[in-house]
Order: structure tokens, then sequence, then C-alpha cells
């Protein structure tokens, strides 16, 4: 085995092999096996470009491997002048070469363009010592700029990968370099890696910067010049149009960043994640940059991370916005989504097909749905992923194919699938044909299990009363249905996606769906498990429902509290009760109630030291009347509604995270004007001021705030006497 590592890099139409520049140690086999390991994957047809110029001068018997290696193929060498003659000296004579990556990129006879054409990746690196070579590339692919070195040296290094406006670029200055550029045009990130970036100043600052490792910064605006020196610094730049803060904010002015630090440290790391997965998971990847729905949605995201890290002109909210946001607003914008999941589709777009607002959109999505426009359109896009999973051909089509087709990246696909579906989408792929009802992520799933149901008519169940299996159900028999509820569907569409104010609010509108879409179904209960052992009924469509849960957690038996524990079964199904031996303390008092079946299935505990568990239950008042139809119904609206209940949880655990993070700093604001008052009044340091607060306040037995806030309220009174 070697160690030797090839990486294919995707560059307009051609796959670039570029050879590191130690080789003396490697033999031709392990250069052989590192060529062939990364050319393997390449379509047959795409031209490879070798690039050699890291390595210097050429052993005969490399220049016989790589010949080897080119010669069935549609295969370019670069390399300098010494290095062409090497090979041509030997049996090369057959392979093209070319002197520099535009030569070998250009179709035989052609010209190559300085650009690609729209929607490819567009991929350039830049090596020189020269200071004048360097002032003139930075000039070119930044904005026009002078720059100088006291040494007159200028060893620099620079790689880029872009694609609409895109870009991610890796800077590596080993020498100290003044800079003074015009304004870029461009929103630009600069996150310093090692060295420094020192008296760096905007047009219009009043104070010079300086940023270090671990820095992430907004390097100017896209309006000002700027001026400063790079000391030996490794750094990344991101650059963007600025258009796409306005496209995610929803506003039609234009977006200014009001500071050039983040926020947080969160929003810091929350954004070098957005920039990892444009560098990485979309520009890094050959083939998934040209995807435009893949382009959109991590443009979309990188300008969110933005607006997320740093302060900006968009927060505000108009009056009018909220009398918009209404149900009929809603309507609109979900019809166009749904027609709309095959290209790009922003929210400006989206607010435009709703006529109103894109503000307006957004609160009718948070008001209505508990989530956001684009968190809808991606989950939308996810569903139809999963229904051309559920028919595909494995050997006709793939995961990654599937994903790309609807936006993805396949890292990406994969983790929001899991999430969502409780399965890796090649399962789904892979899964023996059969009949099945769709995710209750899709308006279509009720829709579904009517029509197979309605296709089944004369099935009935025939589930032993003494079953107790852990498996899903398969979906082979049911029984009549009625035409849904669409009034249910939209809110089973929006359940996965619902963030509610409350766990209470979760639970009810779990009841009120299944009840509306399960057939058999009469009464119906979600009990919860706290991590204490207790079990509680937190939501159901009627006392009697009640009444039997309460009989279960009473009597630490049946079917609601079986499924809810963690070593219990996957599910619990009794077809008769009147048959029913496992639980005859809750059978005699349930027949009594006039209950004959019941199925519950498991609400699985969320993340989290406050995780809930539980169980979703339905009763009916006749035997053998919960279909498999309704039984699969129930296992899928149990499973999307832990989602929503671990989305609430977090959600709850968030803002107390952010009431505490206001206090925290509305403390530390009001000691610091107390402070600033008695250093002003008493001429004391600010050590000194706080010590004297600190004093006061033990002496007064008053908390250190309290004295500060009636301090700062009351000074212009102390300033009267």
């Amino acid at each position: 085995m070697t160690d030797l590592k090839i990486i294919p890099r995707q560059v307009g139409d051609a796959v670039v092999l570029t050879l590191p520049g130690r080789l003396a140690a490697t033999s031709p086999a392990q250069i052989a096996e590192a060529l062939h390991s990364a050319g393997g994957g390449v379509a047959p047809g795409t031209r490879l470009v070798i690039d050699l110029r890291s390595v210097g001068s050429l052993p005969g018997w490399l220049a016989r491997t790589l010949v080897s290696f080119a010669r069935d193929r549609d295969c370019v060498l670069v390399a300098d002048p010494e290095q062409a003659e090497s090979v041509v000296d030997g049996p090369g004579a057959a392979v093209r070469q070319a002197a520099s990556l535009g030569e070998a990129l250009a179709e035989p006879g052609g010209v190559r363009q300085p650009f690609p054409a729209s929607g490819a990746v567009s991929s350039l690196a830049f090596d020189s010592d020269d200071l004048g070579r360097t002032e003139a590339f930075l000039s070119s692919a930044y904005a026009p700029m002078r720059i100088g070195s006291d040494t007159g040296h200028a060893g620099t290094r620079i790689s880029r990968h872009s694609v609409d406006g895109l870009s991610a670029d890796r800077l590596d200055l080993s020498f100290e370099m003044t800079y003074d550029v015009e304004p870029l045009g461009t929103i630009c990130l600069c996150d310093v890696e090692s060295g420094t970036i020192e008296d760096h100043r905007v047009d219009g600052w009043a104070e010079t910067e300086a940023f270090g490792p671990g820095d992430l910064v907004s390097f100017s605006p896209p309006d000002r010049p700027y001026t400063g020196r790079v000391a030996r610094a490794k750094y990344s730049i991101t650059m963007f149009d600025p258009a796409l803060l306005s496209q995610a904010a929803g506003v039609d002015q234009p977006v200014r960043l009001l500071g050039h630090r983040p926020v947080e440290a969160g929003a810091a790391q929350h954004l070098r994640t957005a920039i990892a997965h444009l560098r990485d998971d979309v520009l890094g990847v050959p083939g998934v940059g040209e995807n435009p729905l893949v382009v959109a949605a991590v443009s979309r995201y990188l300008a969110v991370a933005v607006l997320n890290a740093f302060p900006h002109t968009a927060s505000g909210e108009r009056a009018g916005d909220g009398l918009d946001a209404h149900s009929r607003t809603l309507r609109r914008a979900i019809a166009f989504i749904e027609a709309n999941l095959d290209r790009p589709v922003d929210i400006a777009e989206i607010a435009a097909a709703a006529r109103v607002s894109a503000r307006a959109v957004q609160l009718a999505f948070r008001r209505h749905l508990g989530t956001t426009p684009m968190a809808y359109l991606r989950r939308a896009r996810l569903d139809r992923a999963r229904a051309e999973l559920r028919t595909a051909v494995p050997e006709q089509d793939t995961v990654a194919r599937i994903a790309a087709r609807w936006g993805y990246t396949p890292s990406v696909f994969a983790a929001h699938y899991r999430a969502a579906y409780g399965e890796p989408p090649s399962a789904t792929l892979h899964r023996e044909a059969g009949p099945r009802v769709r995710s209750s992520g899709s308006p279509s799933f009720v829709r579904a299990g009517n029509e197979q149901r309605s296709e089944n008519r004369a099935a009935k169940t025939n589930t032993p009363a003494t079953g107790r299996e852990s498996a899903a159900p398969d979906a082979g028999s049911a029984s009549p249905a009625s035409e849904p509820d669409l009034a249910a569907l939209g809110e089973l569409a929006s359940l996965t996606r619902m963030s509610a104010r409350s766990v209470t609010d979760v639970v009810q509108k779990v009841v009120d769906v299944a009840a509306a879409v399960v057939e058999g179904a009469d009464l119906v209960s979600v009990t919860v498990l706290a991590p204490d052992g207790r079990f509680s009924t937190a939501a159901r469509t009627g006392k009697a429902a009640a009444e039997l849960d309460r009989i279960q957690h009473r009597r630490g038996e049946g079917p609601c509290v079986e499924a809810a524990r963690a070593d219990g079964p996957g599910w619990v199904v009794s077809s008769d009760l009147t048959t029913e031996t496992r639980w005859p303390r809750f059978t005699a008092a349930a027949t009594a109630l006039g209950c004959r079946s019941v199925f519950s299935a498991p609400l699985p505990p969320g993340p989290g030291p406050d995780r809930l568990a539980g169980a979703l239950t339905v009763y009916s008042r006749s035997p053998d009347s919960l279909t498999e139809a309704d039984r699969r119904a129930v296992l899928l609206l149990a499973t999307h509604a832990s989602l929503a209940l671990a989305n609430t949880q977090l959600r709850r655990t968030a803002e107390v995270r952010r009431a505490q993070f206001a206090r925290a700093v509305d403390t530390r604001d009001v000691i610091g004007q107390a402070k600033g008052i008695l250093m002003n009044r008493e001429g004391l340091t600010a050590d000194e001021a706080f010590d004297l607060l600190r004093r006061m306040s033990q002496e007064l037995n008053v908390k250190l705030v309290d004295l500060a806030r009636t301090l700062t309220g009351r000074h212009g009174e102390l300033d009267e006497r």
C-alpha cells in the first residue's frame, strides 16, 4: 500500500490531477496506483489533466509511468519547458503536453475563454515570488490594488473555486505585504488561520483593526476602499454578491452589515460551518456545484449565516406585515412552492406569488406552521426525493443522483433524510418493493393511505389477541375509507415542521391529526413518561380516553404503558379486548367503558436531560376495526410527533438561554453605567469604582445589580444635592 494520494479536482469539463512535489521515495508502482485510483471514477470521455509543475525534474522512470497512464486516455500533461523535454526525450511524444492549465483545458485548436459559462465551477491556482505578477493577479482576482514589500520578496500561493458569484479562496503569503485596495463590490469574509493582518483600515473607520488566528471578520463593506498590512499569514476569503443578503432577509432595499465582527462565538461557528459546506461539499465535489438547486440553496444558507452573525440593517419589521400574515397568504405561498420545487426559488418570488411582502410571508409560516418558507421548501423537496427513492430501481438510479435532482449534496441529504424518516436513504432505495404509505411530511400521505384502503375494502386485520410484535406492521390489508379531511392534510403536512410554544400545543395537535386521519379511531390520547418514571395524559380527545389512560397509569399495565417504556415493544395492539389475556385488570375496565380494540405506538425520547418519552394510543369501540393502514398511519404520526416534540424542547431551551444571556448583558451594562457615574463624580478608576459598589452592596445587604440600577436611575437627584 502507498500513502500517496492524488485528489481529483473538477475544472470546467476536465478533471485535474496534481502530483505533489516530493516523489523521490515513491516507487513507479505506487505512483501508478495513485493515478489509477484518482482517475478510476472519472467518466469515460472526460479530459484528464496531470499537473507536474510542482514535481521539478522528471526522472525517466516517472516519465514512462506517466506516459503509460496517459496513452489510452484523453490526457494532457502540464509541465514547464525542462520537464517537457524530459517527457519528449522519453517515450512521450504521442502524449499531448501544455505549458499551463489554461492551454491544457482549451479545446484542440480553440481558444480558452477566461471565464466559464454560467453554472460551471471555475478553479484557479496562483504561485509566484514576483511582486509585480502578484499585484497584477490580485488586482484581476479581487479589485484594483497596490501592494508593497520592504524585502522585494513576494511568496504568494492562492487557490480559488467559484461558481455563479460565490467564491472560496485560500491564501498563503510568506512575506509582509502592504495593500491599498479599491472597493471590492462584494461581501468579503476573511478567516485567519495563522499570521496576522495589521493596520487594517476601511475608509470611514475611526481606528485601525488587527486580525489574528481564529478571527472571522467581514473584511470591508462592498463600497469602501481599505488599506493595511498582511504579516506572513494564511487565511481564507469567501466572497458573494451583496444582493444575496437582501434576498435572504426578504427586503427590497440593499442590506448593509453594521459591524465587522460576529456578535457571538456561536454565530461565528455557524458561519464557519456554512463556509466549509460551500467550499468542501459544493465547490470541492466534482459536479455538485453545477446543480442550480444546490447553488441556490448554499447561497441562501451562507447569506442567512452572515445575517445571523453580523448586525445589519434589515432587522426591522413593517407595521402592516402582521395583518397580511393570514391563512390566504399561506395557501398562496404553499401553492407556489409546491408548483416550483424543481427550480431555484427565493423568498422574494414566494412573496410575489402570495401578493404580500417577504416579511409577511415569513410571519404567516411562523404563525400557522411554526416554520419558515425556505424550511418548508427544503422539506417538500425532501419528500419528493423520498417518493423517488421508493419507486426507483436500485440498478438504474442512485441516492446521490436523486439527491442532486432536488438540490441536496449527498452528505447533507443523508443527514436530513435520517433525521426526518429515521433511516438512511440507501435503506429506502434498496428496500424490497411492496405496498407503502408515504411519509407524513407530505400532504399526499393521508391521500395515499386512503387510496390503499379503498383498493382493499374487503381485507380485515387478523392479528392474534396475544400478539406482541416489535416490528412495523405490513400494509397488506386495509378497510373501507372515507374521503380524507382536507384540513387535516394541511395539519399533517405541518406536523413535522412545527415548533410550537409548548409541549402541550404539540401533543394536542398530534391527537387532533390522529383523530382526523385514522378512520377506526374513536378516542385518541398521548401518554407522557417523565424522567422520574411517572405517567400522565398530555392530550386526549375525550374524557373516556383520559379515564382509559388513568386506569393503565395507576395499575402499571396496558398497551400505552408498555409502548411508552424504553424496554417495551415497538408497538402494542389488541384487536379484541374481550379475548385479551395480557392485562386482565385493564381489559375488564376498558370493556366496561365500551372499548373493544386498541393500538399504541411509542414516542421515542428526544435529546437532552429533559427528554420526554411516551406513547400515542388509538382506541376503538369495535373489534378488528384498526386496520393495518390505520396502524401504519399511527406509527408515522408517532415518529414525526417525536421530532416536533424535540424541536419544541430545543426551542424552549434556546429561549431560556437567550433570556439568561439578555439578563447577563443587562446586568453588565447597568454595572458599567454605575461604575462610570462613580468614576466621573469621585475621580475613581474602574477597579476602584467597582470595589466601592461591591462594599456598598455588602454593607447594605442589597444585590450589586439592584444597587447599580438604583444609582443609574437616580443619579440626577444626587447631582442636585
